[in-house]
């Protein structure tokens, strides 16, 4: 089991603290109105009154009884009784009877017995209620009226102890319930109330209710220590994978990503950090690229400037020797002419090469100002559906536009983001230009190719541009039908000098990506769905993080421009015959 740490367990003494407090208010409380209650309760002047109460009813029920027993005295000293009980007359026997049953109502039965013997018996003709009534039975011997003497029938007492001329009445008296049960619960409320009285003497509160506190306060620590536990182990164990993120990061991995689940502020915080760490990789990659794109234009400087130096009088002294031969040896004049058209071509292509090394050293950085990226697409879908048209006009390769199916995607909503048009319609153009080239490529190499060179309707393939919104960025991705790119080079394709066209520079992608990242965005290379390549640039939303932190970086660089190139401004590099430049990737 592991050990709880330093921030748990200072959350589990705060939750018991927090639960603590107010229990033991409330025991004290709870303490303090019970004693008083109690000294109120337990006076002795209630003690007195109660016993006194108690002794009303005891005196009323004990004469309820008394009287019934002085009734029972006064029916077996009249005479009629007397003398109905010794003539040996059952009739005149049950004639008293029934009249004294008759004259007093209490009387529920009466019976006359000699020697445990039935000698007559009477009863009021209706049984007795339980719920209702209470009953005394009474036994009183009968004395033998005066004058009358014993009759011949009366025996003699027997061995058992039995004068065979006694005569026992049986009296059952019944009266009502109500005052003898309010009697017994008088009792029963006198017995529990002295009860208490006495255990209150010997602190009973102390003793009884001190140990349900002790469990009730028990049984509170638990709950708050486990409480505490529940409620701060999965706090800490984020916290700890948050600290256990940073260490990497500390060391320079800013791959790591801590994925923290929830809605709450642990949540959050780490979402947050993964956001930084997502900026952080992203700037980093943003500053070693850029750090490597102004290495490369320095050298692309120094080329440029290397070998457009002794292009001209290369050319001027071939055309000289050219100029001046004035033999007749048809075999040498032929070596001539072929030199001078193999030295014109490749001075050509150097040229071409000098220009694609100036473009790229003269490269400026992105002038962004607020623009509506959906609109900015569609004019340049319509830009480039004129150029499309009017290369479908002619056959030669400059109209490479004219062969292509090009189909432009864009969302009637707007898309706010910082652009700079200039140059992110230069980095549009290389692209498409790109995949128009890559399918020209490939349909040269295809079998027959050749013969569907020809002008008339697009025969080399498709490019679609498609745009729409994702989260905090816009996204746009060129697809084309082509060959694709091989995944071995995807991770370099945008470095300067790396191409897969056999007349391209390696300059035209790593352009695109600058331009890219100058407005705070990236660019991927994938697999289209087309069957081709699909470039993906994503660019902030207006507003967003990346957005401001694209105009600081721009604001920031506007007094720190390094020289273009040697004796040249930093200017940006106007576009031929209004077309974006041909990118060489």
């Amino acid at each position: 089991m592991r050990i709880p740490g330093r921030t748990e367990r200072r959350v589990v003494a705060a939750i018991l603290v927090t639960a603590l407090i107010p229990l033991v208010a409330s025991i004290v409380v709870a303490r303090t109105v019970i004693a008083r209650v109690s000294a109120t309760a337990f006076q002795p002047e209630f003690g007195v009154h109660l016993d006194s109460a108690l002794g009303v009813y005891a005196e009323l029920a004990a004469a309820i009884k008394q009287g019934m027993r002085s009734e029972a005295d006064a029916l077996v000293a009249a005479d009629p009784l007397r003398e109905a009980a010794f003539t040996g007359d059952a009739q005149r026997l049950d004639a008293e009877l029934a009249r004294i049953i008759a004259a007093h109502p209490a009387l529920v039965s009466l019976r006359v017995e000699r020697c445990g013997d039935l000698v007559g018996a009477r009863e009021r003709g209706r049984p007795v209620d339980p719920a209702h009534e209470k009953t005394l039975t009474v036994r009183k011997a009968i004395a033998r009226a005066p004058g009358h003497a014993a009759e011949p029938g009366d025996r003699a007492p027997d061995d058992g102890g039995c004068d065979g001329d006694a005569r026992t009445l049986v009296a059952t008296f019944a009266a009502p319930s109500a005052r003898f049960d309010e009697l017994d619960a008088a009792q029963a409320f006198a017995q529990a109330y002295h009860a208490l009285e006495r255990e209150h003497r010997k602190e009973y509160l102390d003793e009884s209710y001190g140990d349900a506190f002790a469990a009730l306060l028990g049984a509170t620590i638990l709950l708050a220590i486990l409480a505490g536990v529940l409620v701060a182990r999965p706090v800490v164990d984020r916290i700890a994978r948050l600290a256990a993120a940073t260490r990497p990061v500390a060391e320079g991995d800013l791959s790591v990503r801590v994925g923290l689940q929830g809605d709450d502020e642990v949540a959050d915080l780490g979402r947050a950090f993964d956001r930084m760490l997502e900026e952080l990789e992203g700037s980093r990659a943003r500053i070693e690229f850029l750090k490597r794109m102004g290495e490369w234009q320095k050298m692309a400087r120094h080329l440029a400037h290397e070998i457009k130096n002794p292009l001209t009088p290369i050319q001027l002294a071939v055309e000289e020797c050219h100029r001046r031969y004035a033999g007749s040896d048809p075999a040498y004049q032929r070596l001539l002419q072929t030199t001078l058209e193999v030295v014109e071509e490749e001075v050509g292509t150097l040229r071409r090469l000098v220009g694609e090394f100036s473009n790229f050293a003269r490269l400026p950085r992105a002038e962004l100002e607020p623009s509506d990226l959906a609109e900015f697409l569609r004019e340049q879908g319509e830009r480039f559906a004129a150029i499309e048209e009017a290369g479908r006009e002619h056959a030669s390769d400059e109209a490479l536009l004219g062969r292509v199916d090009l189909e432009f995607d864009v969302p009637d909503v707007p898309m706010p983001a910082a652009l700079d048009r200039e140059m992110l319609r230069r980095a549009l153009g290389n692209i498409v230009r790109n995949a128009a080239q890559a399918l020209r490529d490939a349909q040269r190499a295809a079998p027959g190719g050749g013969a569907r060179e020809r002008p008339g309707p697009a025969v080399w393939g498709s490019v679609r541009v498609s745009a729409r919104s994702e989260g905090q960025s816009h996204l746009i991705a060129i697809d084309d039908d082509g060959p694709g790119i091989d995944p071995a080079v995807r991770d370099s394709v945008f470095d300067p000098y790396v191409t897969t066209r056999y007349d391209g520079t390696g300059l035209g992608l790593s352009i695109v990506k600058k331009i890219v990242v100058d407005h705070g965005g990236t660019i991927d290379v994938l697999e289209s769905p087309l069957g081709g390549a699909r470039f993906v640039i994503r660019l902030p939303r207006a507003g967003t993080p990346a957005a401001r932190a694209a105009l600081g970086a721009e604001a920031f660089s506007d007094g720190d421009r390094a020289p273009a190139s040697e004796g040249a401004a930093p200017t940006r590099p106007a576009a031929r015959g209004g077309q974006a430049p041909r990118g060489a990737g």
